[in-house]
């Protein structure tokens, strides 16, 4: 009998082409951390960014998402925090005309009013970016989540801190 034997590399192209799921039956995995990304320029997010908390730590930054008209970045998901006063922190998709954010963020009132709401996105009010240009749309805290839901559908959840009469942080930009 001969002994079939293969090269590393064949190996590993082997190994790296296997598509499986992983199911880990209540498996507890610990020691794991959130991918952070500080943001002080404009930048252009990849589906491969997707996990990724991006967090503004400067007052302005545009951040472009991928254009997901073709559906298939379907499940790519950011987070996004406020950890500086933004004068023009802005999320946006890539195709304005054709993509938009539907979806809720909730408000809290930072000043002495400590009133709390909601701002609404929804599919007729054709959004299609998140915008901290003063405190009213959103303070240092601020938290947000966009996920590709379906071609050209971004899915919005999060938080907005803002002070004095709050205000949308939407956009059709």
């Amino acid at each position: 009998m001969g002994s079939k034997r293969i090269g590393l590399a064949r190996m590993q192209g082997l190994i790296e082409n296997l598509k499986r799921e992983l199911k880990l039956n209540g498996t507890t995995l610990v020691g794991g951390k959130v991918d952070v990304e500080s943001v002080t320029a404009d930048t252009s997010l990849t589906a491969e960014d997707s996990g990724k908390t991006f967090v503004f730590t400067d007052a302005a930054a545009v951040l472009t998402l991928p254009d997901s008209g073709d559906g298939d970045i379907i499940g790519v998901s950011y987070s996004f925090i406020s950890n500086f006063q933004g004068t023009g922190q802005e999320v946006k998709c890539t195709d304005t005309t054709n993509e938009k954010i539907i979806g809720s963020l909730a408000v809290a009132d930072t000043d002495d009013i400590t009133s709390a709401g909601s701002f609404t996105a929804e599919a007729a009010d054709s959004f299609s970016s998140v915008e901290i240009t003063n405190a009213q749309e959103g303070e240092p805290g601020s938290m947000w989540k966009l996920t590709n839901i379906a071609a050209d559908v971004w899915f919005i959840e999060g938080t907005m801190l803002s002070a004095g009469t709050s205000a949308t942080p939407f956009a059709t930009s």
